[in-house]
């Protein structure tokens, strides 16, 4: 018996790959066709079987009813481009990252939605400030309604601890923080993105790249906050060399000075550095330095650059020998869990990919029947019967859903 066609749009399919960021090529391999069938889906000279469609629909991550409109459906823009790249590093964003940026949008609008009808307020914060103003008063600004004191941080016992924190005072101002990227389907590369922000005075979103040591995951959280503040959505990397796309430069390098004065203020550090024993070797101070604010031995760096302690040359060292041996860590930890039993639950680790605020939200529309059981654990990527026990790592008591309004 033949197998069944699907009557797919070629159009709306070629969009689909493409905004997928797939080749032909990589598609062809990914979906198991050959590249001649992924063009003539294309060129309408032929149609996939409805389980070929359904293949296509999973690696394009689209919905498998998206292929049959008659014509591409408009979509969230890619988000402003302010990275620096190797030289040899491809320009366009991979297709994780472009499903996650998508994604993630998707959840704002809803969320902007829901929040809206719940009766909330815009936030104010929200393009507050600019890039014409200091970058003191900005940070100012962004550490008064953090309300995070430095002796909480300076006597946290861990950098994770520190990262906690940062996080819940973000969340507690409304911003809807995220760490994902960890999984091996959804990896994204550290050297690709560290972070974005998805700007809105409802829902503003920060995505944290997992795969980033905790210390520089404080940084970028609070350059993404200068992000919000500023009102300008986009996608970081902060790497010092590179080509940068012409108009990017500016933006972060303000975001830079705001988050470096929100996280080691000048004040504080060279007090701090003033009193540290002068006999000792540099790198044993900003080992010093590092553990007591709780930021990277690179942030560290760059405040003596600034300060004219250190030249730029002897910086970029710095920042090479610090990002060695944090490749070097990160191997050990990752061959360290490959030997090891165990790790964090399953949906403690769902929480922090969606965020904990943003879990709470979605869980309270269930729970008051803004959402049905099936959107609920659509959005969470949780199965129903598993809701009650997501909801506990989330921090929230849970009652089970009711009917939808």
């Amino acid at each position: 018996m033949p197998s069944v066609k699907a009557n797919v749009t070629p159009v709306v399919i070629k969009w689909a790959r493409e905004s997928a960021g797939f080749s032909v090529v990589d598609a062809a391999k990914k979906i198991g066709r050959s590249v001649d069938d992924i063009n003539a889906w294309e060129s309408g000279d032929s149609k996939p079987t409805i389980a070929q469609a359904r293949k296509a629909s999973k690696v394009y991550k689209r919905p498998l009813a998206v292929f049959y409109l008659p014509k591409p459906p408009k979509d969230f823009s890619t988000l402003r481009d302010f990275r620096k790249l190797p030289t040899d590093f491809p320009r366009e964003f991979s297709s994780n990252l472009r499903f996650l940026i998508r994604q993630t949008h998707e959840r704002q609008m809803w969320l902007q939605e829901y929040l809206v009808e719940e009766g909330y307020s815009t936030l104010e914060f929200i393009g507050s400030g600019s890039i014409s103003d200091n970058p003191l008063k900005v940070a100012k600004s962004i550490r008064n309604l953090l309300g995070v004191s430095f002796s909480t941080i300076s006597n946290c016992k861990s950098r994770s601890e520190a990262l906690n924190i940062w996080v819940k005072a973000s969340e507690n101002i409304g911003i809807f923080v995220f760490q994902s990227g960890n999984m091996q389907y959804e990896k994204i590369e550290v050297e690709e993105a560290r972070g974005f922000a998805l700007a809105d005075e409802y829902a503003p979103f920060v995505f944290l790249n997992a795969q980033d040591a905790k210390v520089a995951q404080i940084f970028t959280l609070i350059h993404e906050i200068a992000h919000l503040w500023i009102n300008e959505s986009g996608v970081s990397n902060m790497y010092d060399r590179g080509r940068a796309l012409v108009g990017s430069d500016e933006v972060e390098v303000f975001c830079n000075q705001v988050a470096a004065e929100v996280i080691l203020p000048q004040k504080d550090f060279s007090e701090f550095w003033r009193n540290i024993d002068s006999e000792n070797e540099i790198e044993n101070k900003i080992e010093n330095s590092s553990k007591y604010f709780k930021v990277s031995k690179t942030v560290i760096a760059r405040r003596l650059l600034n300060s004219n302690v250190i030249n730029r040359k002897r910086y970029l060292e710095f920042a090479d020998q610090f990002y060695q041996e944090w490749l070097e860590y990160k191997d050990e930890i990752k061959k360290k869990n490959a030997s090891s039993k165990g790790g964090p639950h399953m949906y403690l680790m769902k929480v922090i990919n969606n965020g904990r605020q943003f879990s709470r939200m979605v869980l309270g529309a269930y729970q008051s029947g803004r959402l049905s059981g099936r959107d609920t654990s659509a959005i969470l990527g949780v199965k129903v019967n598993g809701l009650a026990t997501y909801a506990s790592y989330a921090g929230m008591k849970y009652s089970g859903g009711s009917a939808v309004k």
